[in-house]
């Protein structure tokens, strides 16, 4: 079953390797999905209304939208991207995964991360430049990684990171 998050602004439905988002704005409602695999957002309002995503809370069937969407039927609107695969380093470790988008101030980036213990183990890619790539390890969030690329700011060598992917498996 999703965890949901609702908001005046909107709501996300998450699983651990997808995420289905909705933000409402003036002029309608807009999507982002992402699966292990795909990225999916909309450029212009969709057509979704609000009741379809209230069942969908409710009962966990997904708008019709989204069921086009997850069989590869995607709205014109849409901006549809691969995305890389999972990170080799956490792989064995069965992360979950989140994307961040334009919308949010970020380039198209996706996050691969597992929780350890009240840390967390994160690698972020950009999307279209897989090889740009953040390794992070630490209290806080997995957006932590996101946040570091965009800004350029320094992350963990892929060693460093190996190791501490080790002291969390054997600890």
């Amino acid at each position: 079953m999703y965890q949901v998050k609702k908001s005046p602004a909107g709501y996300i439905f998450d699983l651990p390797r997808e995420r289905i988002a909705f933000l409402f704005m003036e002029d309608g409602t807009y999507v982002m999905y992402h699966d292990e695999k795909t990225l999916c957002y909309s450029m212009k309002p969709v057509k979704v209304s609000k009741e379809e995503i209230e069942r969908f809370e409710e009962t966990g069937e997904p708008p019709e939208l989204i069921k086009a969407v997850k069989s590869g039927d995607y709205p014109e609107s849409c901006v549809v991207k691969e995305l890389p695969p999972i990170d080799e380093d956490l792989k064995p470790l069965n992360p979950s995964r989140k994307c961040v988008v334009v919308f949010t101030g970020f380039r198209d980036t996706v996050i691969d991360y597992v929780e350890c213990g009240k840390e967390v183990l994160a690698v972020a890619r950009l999307v279209d430049e897989p090889e740009k790539v953040c390794r992070f390890f630490g209290k806080g969030n997995y957006k932590i990684a996101a946040v570091k690329l965009k800004r350029g700011q320094e992350c963990l060598s892929r060693e460093e990171f190996l190791r501490k992917v080790e002291e969390c498996t054997s600890g």
